[in-house]
Parts: structure tokens; C-alpha cells; sequence
């Protein structure tokens, strides 16, 4: 089966790449020189924070995309279809529940913060229905989005155990108990299943594409 991808979805992907990777790079530099702090300090405490490892996510797939033009490796058709749902939680929860809470204090931050939260959600997944190999995933690779956001959550437990700060609510053992906790990562993991079983289920739409 073809897997080469057109020259217009790999110019495209490399544009994506180089617009979240370019303020992933910028929040780092931004950190280093307002909060004093190095460079791995810095990427350290944005690692935190699951906006960070999706659109790091993205930059990796769309710029493997770019410069390999493959749907292989790091492009294959199941992480291509993940990276989109790992992108879509990320502005879905931030524009309805968390956009009003955060207040950029500088024009900088407001551009690297509509980055994360706006233009990556939108143009990625707009990549992906529109430029992707098509007809290429089956329902086993649903399994494919799980364990980034399980990984993320095991990481998140850790760090707030060491440090008692947790980054999000819903996985704050302090506040809510593990009991609490623990149904909150199932209904976290049950969210990205879903998503997944709907790309799985639009990408077997109609005919495949050729190149």
C-alpha cells in the first residue's frame, strides 16, 4: 500500500511543525530569561502541563511528515490520527473550561499561549482530515492514544507526590483522594478511547486515497 505523502501534505505538516515547535523553543527562551532560569529548569516545569507534551507531540509527527514524507515511523497512520486527538482534548478542555483563567501578561506569551491552545488544535486536525493517507486504520490500533495520557498521568501523580503541587485538578490526590483520583484517569482514558474510535470510524469513510 502507498504510504508516500503529497508534496502539498508534507509542506503543510513541515509548517505545522515549525509553528508549534517554534513556541515550544519560545515559551523555553521566555522562561529562561524572565524566571532565571536554564534551560532544562525551564523545560522541566513546562513539562508539567499535558498542553506541552501535545504539541511537542504534534511538532515531532508533522515534522517527521515533512521531512520524511512517509506515513511510517513516527507518521504512521495511528499516531498521526492519535497526535489529532492529543491535540483536540487540549483546546477542547482549554477554550470551554480554562481560556477565562488565564491571563498572558505579555503580548509574547498571549501569541506563544494562542499557539498552544488555538491555531496547533485547528490546523493540526484540519491536516489530518484533509491531507492524511486515508483508509489506513482498523479498530485494533485503537489502542494507540492511550499510553501518552496514561504516561502523563503516572508522571503528573509522581511529580505532585514529590513536589505537592499538582498541575491539574482532577488528578490532585491531596485534594480528592485516590479513589476519586483513580476514576478520574479512567474517565480521562475513556475520553481519548472515544475520540480515537471516531477517527478510527471516519477514517474508514469511503475511498482511500491515492497518490
Amino acid at each position: 500500500m502507498d504510504d508516500w505523502l503529497e508534496p502539498k501534505a508534507r509542506a503543510v505538516a513541515a509548517g505545522i511543525a515549525m509553528l508549534a515547535g517554534g513556541a515550544l523553543f519560545g515559551q523555553i527562551a521566555v522562561d529562561m530569561i524572565e524566571k532565571d532560569r536554564g534551560p532544562f529548569q525551564a523545560f522541566g516545569a513546562l513539562f508539567g502541563f499535558f498542553t506541552i507534551w501535545s504539541n511537542g507531540i504534534v511538532a515531532l509527527v508533522a515534522g517527521w511528515c515533512g521531512l520524511i514524507g512517509r506515513a511510517r515511523g513516527l507518521a504512521h497512520p495511528a499516531l498521526l490520527a492519535a497526535a489529532t486527538v492529543f491535540i483536540l482534548v487540549v483546546g477542547g478542555v482549554y477554550n470551554t473550561l480554562l481560556a477565562g483563567l488565564n491571563q498572558p501578561p505579555t503580548l509574547l506569551r498571549a501569541l506563544i499561549d494562542h499557539v498552544f491552545h488555538i491555531a496547533t488544535p485547528i490546523l493540526w486536525p484540519l491536516w489530518w482530515l484533509t491531507l492524511r493517507p486515508r483508509r489506513r486504520l482498523g479498530w485494533r490500533q485503537l489502542w494507540a492514544v492511550l499510553p501518552v495520557p496514561l504516561l502523563y498521568c503516572l508522571w503528573s501523580l509522581w511529580r505532585g507526590g514529590v513536589t505537592g503541587k499538582y498541575v491539574y485538578f482532577f488528578i490532585d490526590v491531596s485534594l480528592l483522594g485516590w479513589s476519586q483520583v483513580i476514576l478520574n484517569i479512567a474517565g480521562f482514558a475513556a475520553l481519548f478511547a472515544l475520540l480515537m474510535a471516531a477517527a478510527i470510524g471516519w477514517d474508514r469513510r469511503g475511498p482511500a486515497r491515492t497518490s
